[in-house]
Order: structure tokens, then C-alpha cells, then sequence
């Protein structure tokens, strides 16, 4: 007997008909003698909606009350699937976090998963029931509601697989596996048969929004076995594996975009290590990510300072910034909200020099500028300007030979 974990997606759960789709899902592994524990997300749009109502009452801070209120999707809906289970003749009842209970720290919409008893869910494995789980959300020790960020329910449905010791995670969503870009924006896209965690998780963090990037990092840890696939359509998706073998034309396994972004310089700040510090310390305490960072110094002692952020975290930054520049007294914020992030991702970088050239030679051919730029081991990513963004994939997508490639 196998042991599955099943998450689904907003898009697979947005009403009651596809509710009913996904109960019969369900019902076609346990009848093929699986045991199945359920994730899910809110319903499509549901999570927005909630957010609009927190940051309408308190728009520059995030706090515990408002993990409450973002939690209420995934409340419905794993009630709404047992229903839907429970119609089709099958034992199944929900669980909301602090039923099982998902123990995280006390960071809120960031939450940290520290801990997950299975006592509750092996309780339901014994008695034939179908325990689905809302996904996204937390617990911390004093019993606060927590939850776990944009794309939570994918780390809630890898992390019971990981304690449960589950064959398999199986991610459904709204697309059937993973492309070498976006087939909305380069035609010639093609699904992957199977991905690298370390590409996977690259990815995920430069804008794929096909999982979590936390997910992809603890499915590696745990060494849980991943696939992405389609609840619409039949499909095996693709598979998150340790390794994929390498052919010459497959250097690159997909571009990634993230048109979430913004650039923020700092100008005219006094040149210190402490300054820094405390800039960078000041944004961590509100809970805003930095990604690429630049700094250049001038003879006058002083620097300007240039980095990137999230778009949907300009509002909560700006007010910070602002207090900081009183206490600096450095001159000006300027804030530029029409870039993109472009990343080129593969684990075939590792013993190829040649990546760096082909990316900057091809954004050159189309006169793209290229503002920022960052590296990994298995990963390049530049910033440019927005309206570029789909002759910039296209045509890396091209130079990269991915074209109608499957991998």
C-alpha cells in the first residue's frame, strides 16, 4: 500500500464543481488501494480578497490578527472537500492546524513549520479515513493562528509528506507540470519530464509560480519525492527528482521571469558598514526580503546604495526608508517599479563557461539594457526594463536551444 500526500490548488478548488472533481480524484487512489492525506488551498481569488481587507484597517504592518483572517480561506475549503468526499461515500473529515497540530514559530505570514505530530493522521490512516488538511496555515506554542506565505499550502502538503513518510507528494494546480518558460509568453515552451530540486527551487524563487520555493528547499532536506501536474487534464506531470541526465542542448533547463519587482536607490548615503547594517536590519524587522544588492562609492565619502525588492512590499517599505533617510540624512529615495527580474536556470552551469556570454550577447542583439545582475551556481538573473520582458524570454528561450526541446 503507498502512501500519497495530494495538495490542490486555489484554481482546483474554486467552486463547488470542481470541489466534486477533486473529491473523485481522491476517490480514484484509495480505490487503487493508496492511503491519501489531502492539502488544500483557499478557493481562486479568496486569499486576495482577505488581503484586501487587512490592508484596507492596517495597511503598513502585518501582524498575528492578520494570519487569523488569511486562514479563513483554507478553512472553508478543507471543510468543503470532506463534504464532497463524504458525498461520494468515502470516511474523510477536515483538519485546520491546531487539530493536528502544525507547530511553527511566531513570524507572521512568514511562519517557520518547527514541528507536526502525525498521531491525528495515522489515527485516520488506521480507521480508513481521509484526512484533508488545510494547508497554508500554523500554530504557534501559545496557540496563535499563523500562516505561512503566498504559496503556503505546497510547504504544509511537502512537510506532511516528510513526517508521514509519504511514496510521494503530488502538487495539482492549474497547469500540467513544468515548462521551460512561461507557454503563455513563449510559444514554443515544452513541459519538462523531470527537473532538479536545485533547479526546481531556483525556479520557484525567480518567479515560476508553479510551487513555493520554500516547498522545493524542504522537499530536498527531507528528500521527498515531488510532482507537479494538471487536476483539468490527464497528465504525469513533471517530476522533482536529485538528478536528471545532461545532454549538450540541455545546459539551460528554463527562464524564469518575475515582474513582481521593484529597484530602490538610496542615494547619497554616508559611506559606512554600520549605515548598511542598519538599513538592511530596519527592513528585516518589518519583514521585507531584499534580493540583488549594489553599492557604489564616490571620493566624497559617500555611497549610493541600489536594491531590489518585492513590488507588493513597496508600500510597507517606503515608510520605512523614510525614517531611516532622517536618520542617515542621505538625500533621495528613488523608487522604479517598471523592471523585471530574468532568470536563466540549469545545473548543467556548473561546467559550462559559456552561459554568461550567450545570456549578455542575446540582450544586446535586441538592445535590451541590462541594469542589475546576480548569479548562483545554476542560476543568472539581470533586471531590465518591464516592457521588455517578452522579447527578453523569447529570445533566451531561443539562444538556449529550449525551443520545442523536452528534457
Amino acid at each position: 500500500m503507498a502512501r500519497y500526500v495530494l495538495k490542490f490548488g486555489g484554481t482546483s478548488v474554486a467552486n463547488t464543481t470542481r470541489l466534486e472533481h477533486v473529491a473523485e480524484i481522491v476517490k480514484q487512489e484509495t480505490e487503487a488501494g493508496n492511503q491519501i492525506a489531502v492539502v488544500v488551498s483557499a478557493m481562486a481569488g479568496s486569499t486576495n480578497e482577505l488581503v484586501g481587507y487587512t490592508h484596507s484597517l492596517c495597511p503598513h504592518q502585518t501582524t498575528l490578527e492578520h494570519d487569523v483572517v488569511l486562514a479563513a480561506g483554507e478553512q472553508i475549503t478543507s471543510g468543503l472537500l470532506a463534504l464532497a468526499l463524504q458525498g461520494l461515500g468515502l470516511k474523510a473529515r477536515s483538519f485546520l492546524s491546531w487539530q493536528i497540530p502544525i507547530r511553527t514559530d511566531d513570524s507572521p505570514s512568514h511562519a517557520r513549520i518547527l514541528d507536526i505530530p502525525t498521531t491525528e493522521l495515522e489515527k485516520c490512516f488506521k480507521n480508513n479515513i481521509i484526512p484533508v488538511v488545510a494547508g497554508f496555515q500554523g500554530v504557534t506554542k501559545d496557540d496563535r493562528v499563523t500562516t505561512l506565505g503566498r504559496g503556503g499550502s505546497d510547504t504544509t502538503a511537502v512537510a506532511l509528506a516528510a513526517v508521514l513518510s509519504a511514496d510521494r507528494c503530488d502538487i495539482y494546480t492549474d497547469v500540467d507540470g513544468v515548462y521551460t518558460a512561461d507557454p503563455r509568453l513563449v510559444s514554443k515552451a515544452s513541459k519538462l519530464t523531470s527537473i532538479t530540486y536545485e533547479e526546481m527551487f531556483e525556479m520557484a524563487a525567480q518567479g515560476a509560480k508553479v510551487l513555493q520555493a520554500r516547498s522545493v528547499e524542504l522537499a530536498m532536506k527531507h528528500k521527498v519525492n515531488l510532482r507537479v501536474l494538471s487536476s483539468f487534464i490527464k497528465s504525469k506531470g513533471t517530476y522533482i527528482t536529485s538528478e536528471r541526465n545532461l545532454v549538450e542542448s540541455t545546459v539551460i533547463s528554463g527562464i524564469a521571469h518575475n515582474q513582481n519587482q521593484a529597484k530602490i536607490s538610496l542615494l547619497n548615503v554616508p559611506s559606512n558598514a554600520k549605515n548598511i547594517a542598519l538599513i538592511f536590519r530596519k527592513l528585516a524587522e518589518n519583514l521585507i526580503d531584499v534580493d540583488m544588492i549594489v553599492q557604489s562609492s564616490s571620493p566624497d565619502k559617500k555611497m549610493d546604495l541600489t536594491f531590489t525588492l518585492l513590488r507588493s512590499d513597496l508600500d510597507r517599505a517606503l515608510p520605512v526608508l523614510e525614517e531611516i533617510k532622517k536618520t542617515l540624512n542621505f538625500s533621495e529615495i528613488i523608487v522604479d517599479n517598471e523592471i523585471v527580474k530574468i532568470s536563466v536556470i540549469g545545473i548543467g552551469m556548473k561546467s559550462n563557461m559559456e552561459v554568461a556570454s550567450t545570456l549578455f550577447k542575446t540582450l544586446a542583439e535586441h538592445n535590451i539594457h541590462i541594469q542589475l545582475i546576480s548569479t548562483s551556481e545554476i542560476k543568472i538573473s539581470v533586471i531590465i526594463e518591464q516592457h521588455y520582458t517578452p522579447l527578453a524570454v523569447t529570445a533566451l528561450h531561443t539562444a538556449f536551444n529550449l525551443d520545442e526541446k523536452k528534457i
